[in-house]
């Protein structure tokens, strides 16, 4: 057994046609950023890309990557990106955001006719998560600025919810009403732009908000949004299947008496002998520190106490529960073994954050193997 990231292929797809009948008649559209959540980007792509409507990154670097890996589906870049990379965008049939009439429109055009295409744009609408995008009162004066330019068109129009995660939002309604007044302005003057505001949370909870297209990124690989939107779904019947998982195996085995410390700082002393496992993977691995003395991993099946603090390299684990377990001892990081299961929202309890952050988070470095199970 290496070390490493396995990524079921089978359980990505799965995912993607439960979201699609979801939201039918609705397009489903994935989001494939930040190396599609730590999954693995040109592989994850290439597994969904024929149930997308769109495939969505952040970057300009992400999508030309996409392309040199051969994807063909349609992609949305969410993101800025800078002037000098416009042209590159374009010639690889990148769709764009617009959120300025000034500058980078004309940047935009200028680009567009130097390569002879016309630059297919999505308009971001700030609707009150205060990023990017313009006030659903500036809608007028940029479509105007599109329509007096040449090779530029308008064929989305977008915007994204700040707290679409709890299910009696004040805040989600304010923002939908804010962005069903700027998108019929812009349907009014372009009336084949897709209307697109809906992410993982909001197409579940919210489904008003579906609209001609509903991006789903966390859902995609199997992980929910938050508590609250599992527990609002479990009677949907909808099922989603983590498609990660992380494994490793123990290279050291020793027994430590009574009172002995473990780990940097010595913040833990074992209360009695102990029989302990030595795991080489550590923070620079994306295990976060604040595991230490909190967390557990899965030993032949069985649950392993984290003890001490993790350090760079190594992880040090309590084989109370695996008594057998030897050098060479199957470790579960992330994933099921036997009954028990160590799920990236374990992690994110543990560590005081969200599953995003877990698993987008886990090194590129980390040999990823993509399988069909």
């Amino acid at each position: 057994m290496n070390d490493g990231l396995e990524i079921s292929l089978a359980a990505l797809r799965a995912n993607a046609d439960a979201l699609r009948a979801l939201v039918a008649p609705t397009h489903a559209a994935f989001v494939v950023k930040g190396n599609a959540y730590g999954h693995g980007a040109p592989e994850v792509a290439r597994a969904i890309e024929s149930h997308a409507r769109y495939l969505c990154v952040y970057t300009i670097d992400e999508a030309l990557a996409l392309r040199a890996a051969g994807i063909v589906a349609p992609l949305l870049i969410l993101g800025p990106v800078p002037a000098a990379s416009l042209r590159a965008a374009l010639e690889h049939d990148c769709e764009l955001p617009l959120w300025d009439e000034r500058g980078y429109l004309h940047d935009l055009a200028a680009a567009a006719r130097a390569c002879g295409k016309t630059a297919r744009v999505h308009v971001k609408i700030n609707t009150g998560l205060n990023r990017f995008g313009i006030a659903a009162e500036e809608c007028d004066a940029l479509l105007d600025a599109v329509e007096s330019v040449r090779n530029v068109e308008i064929v989305g129009v977008f915007s994204h919810l700040a707290a679409a995660e709890e299910i009696d939002s004040p805040y989600t309604q304010y923002q939908l009403a804010r962005f069903t007044l700027a998108r019929e302005r812009v349907r009014a003057r372009f009336p084949a732009a897709q209307q697109h505001i809906a992410a993982s949370a909001a197409a579940m909870l919210w489904p008003q908000s579906r609209l001609d297209i509903a991006r789903f990124g966390i859902a995609l690989y199997g992980l929910w949004p938050s508590e609250q939107t599992q527990a609002a779904m479990r009677d949907s019947g909808l099922s989603l299947r983590p498609a990660l998982s992380y494994r490793s195996q123990l290279v050291v085995t020793r027994e430590i008496e009574a009172g002995e410390a473990i780990g940097y700082g010595c913040t833990f002393h074992a209360p009695r002998a102990m029989r302990i496992g030595v795991l080489p993977l550590g923070y620079a691995d994306g295990i976060p520190r604040l595991l230490s003395n909190g967390g557990s991993f899965l030993v032949d099946g069985a649950r392993c106490a984290i003890l001490g603090r993790i350090a760079m390299n190594t992880t040090v684990l309590d084989l109370t529960h695996a008594s057998a377990a030897g050098v060479g001892a199957a470790v579960t990081l992330i994933g099921c073994d036997g009954n028990e299961e160590i799920s990236a929202d374990d992690w994110a309890r543990w560590a005081q954050t969200i599953s995003y952050e877990i698993v987008t988070r886990l090194p590129s470095s980390l040999p990823r193997t993509f399988t069909e199970l």
